[in-house]
């Protein structure tokens, strides 16, 4: 098999970042794409250049994954420095709480965009050299309010939801390739998204929410990656890493 040269959209923070490190570690060359938050960037590339002796090999790149030019471009910038993507994750994604009656058309749409159109964007762009490799791994991390709706809002079920969808379709089609294509729906992981946020008291009323006694770290979610990125009979499955909540 080729070197992995991996991409991980949202990269630089929560759980896109513990997966980038695990990459890194491995051995293999990985580019992590961001919004704009400069700082988490900084600290990322410092982060992954700690774990890899070579930092050319690790290339951070600013820019809209929900934009299909900017996913093109970033495309055609790693291909150049890094080569041929063989991995694929597609993690970028936005989560701002809001009710029915809060949100506008701007923010569905924005939602939609980010959380679940820029991962067709990635895809429509690494599948073919995927397929002419016969290799691919391409995961799309979900979220369990895809199945029981969350607690963010409409927007973020929607999109979550979609990426399942499209991970299912996309398996299907690209299996014969050798290219598999899974998803993991993370819930109540406390270093990442909304939650890095919250005091530890409203922290705590998640654990009403899930059977084992403690709330998830992002590191949880990376165990459920590596088991995907080495295991070429598993495709077009969810993996739920929540705590059990399903059985509350």
């Amino acid at each position: 098999m080729d070197k992995i040269i991996a991409v991980v959209t949202g990269g630089t923070r929560g759980i896109g970042l513990e997966i980038a490190g695990a990459m890194v570690e491995s051995g293999a060359c990985v580019a992590v794409t961001y919004q704009g938050n400069e700082q988490a960037a900084e600290r990322a590339f410092k982060k992954l250049s700690s774990l890899y002796q070579n930092s050319l090999q690790i290339l951070i790149l600013k820019g809209d994954a929900g934009d299909p030019k900017v996913v093109a471009e970033h495309y055609n910038t790693i291909r150049e420095k890094l080569g041929n993507i063989n991995v694929l994750v597609n993690n970028a994604g936005i989560m701002p709480q809001k009710t029915f009656e809060q949100i506008s058309v701007e923010d569905w749409d924005e939602t939609i965009r980010i959380n679940l159109s820029s991962s067709f964007y990635w895809c429509r762009q690494v599948v073919a050299n995927m397929k002419k490799k016969k290799f691919g791994r391409i995961v799309n991390i979900s979220s369990i309010a895809a199945r029981g709706g969350g607690v963010v809002g409409p927007h973020y079920a929607a999109s979550k939801a979609g990426m399942i969808g499209l991970t299912r379709y996309a398996a299907g089609e690209l299996g014969s390739f050798g290219i598999t294509v899974n998803a993991i729906a993370p819930a109540f992981i406390e270093d990442a998204g909304i939650f890095v946020d919250w005091p530890e008291d409203k922290k705590q009323s998640l654990q009403d929410k899930i059977v084992v006694p403690q709330l998830g770290k992002a590191s949880d979610v990376v165990r459920a990656f590596k088991y995907l990125l080495d295991s070429p009979f598993v495709t077009g499955v969810t993996l739920d890493v929540n705590g059990g909540a399903f059985m509350i």
